[in-house]
């Protein structure tokens, strides 16, 4: 597994605004994926559906019900997926849920 390149991918969106801009528009865990990669971070899609789950499992039953209730069209959809990236969020930030 390729857990170095995820962690470096899941910082360097906390690191560089350009990435983490990058993440507005996407509206599925494919497009996440093929995002990363596309920025040369080298990691899978088993890779990464293990690597969410595992960060979901650790999370509170309601942080888990926000996270599937959130809408992936909701520019902040993807900032949900992982919690370094939810640690970017504003709270109060909406989650285009309503």
């Amino acid at each position: 597994m390729s857990t170095e390149a995820l962690t470096c991918f899941l910082n360097e969106v906390v690191q560089s605004h350009e990435l983490a801009t990058g993440l507005k528009a996407l509206s599925s865990h494919d497009q996440i994926i093929a995002y990363g990669q596309g920025q040369g971070f080298d990691f899978s899609a088993e890779e990464w559906a293990g690597f969410i789950d595992k960060d979901f499992e650790l999370q509170t039953e309601l942080v888990q019900r926000s996270i599937l209730s959130a809408n992936p069209v909701h520019w902040s959809w993807a900032f949900r997926q992982h919690s370094v990236w939810r640690a970017m969020l504003m709270i109060g930030a909406g989650d285009g849920s309503t």
